[in-house]
């Protein structure tokens, strides 16, 4: 090797360890380097496994199918800033924020221009893999504890432009790792490195845990989902108002009584929707026949 080349290669090797000094320094994971990140090479989802409540793979051409569709609309052309990160959540258990996480994600990923990751950050009682028929070996709290690579727990689904980073292994500590620094780089290298991609991230309760507050603050949006219940009004407010400065896109009210349902469709897609007021916050949208899961 020529001196010309040492000399070159002297300073490659030197900026490429000052470039990871400054990145460390900023809490920016080594492993989010190169032009895109490559979901690990694992089977694709069997749409014949995914639960039934997954009516966007399992019956798209529904009437529920097409709410998803109708919310979809809705948070693309909320006013204000562009919405690409948006955080689901509700007040309790049972309410239906996984269902509504899942729909959306895959809804939002079937269309031709936007890629779609689904990021389940309900660490201490995961759901969305089980949706969606999966049983990744690892995820998102074993990424932040520093066990694995990123690359190797995004899973490449086959159903339309969307990939899924599962939750991993129920961790001792998910307020800490979710609260981090490595978290909040995350949420942001994800947000801000593609231009078409929306991020959906399936949260814990507000009530229920204190997980979900520190993430809603590093989102564009929170969706929240209501169950419809005698305790609606109680509930629903006491969780909005922890909320406080963040931005409320607003609420899918989830579970209505069948026979309220149907009048609320009077026409073959329903257009009793009151999503999404002139500010951005407020309103709700109704999935009717759907049950509440969690």
């Amino acid at each position: 090797m020529s001196r010309i080349e040492k000399i070159l290669e002297a300073a490659i090797n030197a900026r490429k360890t000052a470039r990871g000094q400054t990145r460390q320094a900023e809490g920016i994971p080594e492993n989010i380097d190169g032009p895109k990140f490559q979901p690990a090479a694992v089977p694709l989802i069997d749409p014949g496994a995914v639960d039934k409540k997954i009516v966007s793979i399992r019956e798209p051409n529904s009437l529920v199918a097409e709410q998803y569709r109708r919310l979809r609309a809705r948070i693309k052309s909320a006013s204000g800033d562009p919405v690409k990160s948006i955080l689901v959540t509700s007040s309790v258990m049972g309410e239906g924020k996984t269902v509504t996480a899942v729909n959306l994600a895959v809804t939002i990923a079937n269309e031709i221009d936007n890629t779609v990751l689904l990021v389940d950050t309900d660490l201490r009682n995961p759901m969305v893999h089980n949706y969606l028929g999966i049983n990744p070996q690892f995820g998102l709290s074993d990424y932040l504890k520093g066990d694995v690579n990123l690359p190797d727990v995004l899973i490449k689904t086959g159903i339309g432009q969307l990939v899924v980073l599962p939750a991993g292994n129920i961790p001792e500590n998910p307020s800490e790792l979710l609260s981090s620094q490595k978290m909040k780089a995350l949420a942001s290298e994800l947000k801000n490195r593609y231009d078409d991609r929306f991020i959906i991230y399936d949260s814990s309760p507000l009530l229920v845990t204190a997980d979900s507050i520190p993430l809603a603050r590093h989102m564009d949006g929170v969706l929240f989902v209501v169950k419809a219940s005698a305790n609606l009004q109680k509930s629903s407010g006491r969780a909005i108002a922890l909320l406080k400065g963040c931005r409320v896109l607003g609420a899918v009210f989830n579970n209505v009584p069948e026979h309220l349902a149907e009048q609320a469709y009077p026409y073959p897609y329903g257009n009793s929707y009151g999503y999404g007021k002139k500010d951005g916050s407020g309103g709700s949208d109704r999935q009717g026949r759907q049950g509440a899961e969690k």
